[in-house]
């Protein structure tokens, strides 16, 4: 199938689709995202809105994914305002009220703050996807679309697994009290390389090592961080495409 893949960011959902045999093309408008995004997978992202996009070329596509910016209304957000120049509260909402006229569109996306606004979806945890899944990610994904093969039923945690909560996208920063972060397992700072293997990557993609000019090697670690825990798990992505073929 043809899929748009909106906000692309680093390409990791779009990875898993494309390992289940689709077509894809992701959608950034992030500039240093779209950089990383070309040098995932197959690199077919464009640098657009994905409003525009979509509004543009939607007919040239069978399916749509989106992962929206979900800083707004993330549960692990407890103080201040989302940092960054894209994080667009509307865009969830946005998604939901245009992506109807598909066969097929997912939208993916964190718990809200508001359990009431939590209606949208269905709950997953990706340690469904894999017989030996690498973490705990529960997300909501709404949208129409097969129901994909599960190893396990629904749990928000699976004790018997050992298994760390979600990468988040400051694990850079350790933490010694928030329980949501991986780090704060692990009882460490995780290192990049950590991150990456518990999102479905076998490695920091070599490519992502260079930074972009301007960039000292911190400020481009940080980046990476960033990337790699905004993204969906490679496996959980790869097992929804499979379940369109």
């Amino acid at each position: 199938m043809r899929i748009a893949v909106l906000f692309d960011g680093g390409g990791l959902a779009r990875l898993g689709l494309e390992q289940a045999g689709h077509q894809c093309t992701g959608v950034e408008l992030d500039p240093v995202a779209h950089a990383l995004s070309l040098r995932m997978g197959s690199g077919n992202c464009v640098l657009a809105d994905a409003r525009e996009y979509l509004d543009a070329l939607g007919g040239d596509f069978d399916a749509v994914w989106a992962s929206p910016p979900c800083q707004w209304h993330s549960s692990a957000r407890t103080q201040g305002k989302p940092l960054g120049n894209y994080a667009d509260g509307t865009l969830l909402g946005w998604c939901l009220d245009t992506l109807y006229q598909w066969n097929i569109w997912w939208v993916e996306n964190v718990a809200s703050q508001a359990i009431a606004d939590n209606q949208w979806g269905r709950v997953w945890n990706a340690a469904q996807f894999a017989e030996k899944p690498r973490q705990n990610r529960v997300r909501i994904v709404g949208g129409v679309y097969p129901l994909p093969k599960v190893v396990r039923p629904f749990k928000r945690y699976y004790p018997d697994l050992g298994l760390c909560p979600c990468i988040t996208a400051t694990e850079y920063k350790g933490c010694a009290s928030d329980t949501r972060r991986a780090s704060r397992w692990y009882g460490r700072r995780l290192t990049l390389a950590e991150c990456a293997w518990h999102q479905g990557l076998s490695r920091v993609p070599r490519k992502w090592r260079k930074p972009l000019p301007g960039y000292t090697w911190a400020e481009w670690e940080r980046v990476l961080y960033r990337m790699i825990g905004n993204g969906v798990p490679v496996w959980m992505a790869r097992a929804f495409g499979r379940a369109v073929q």
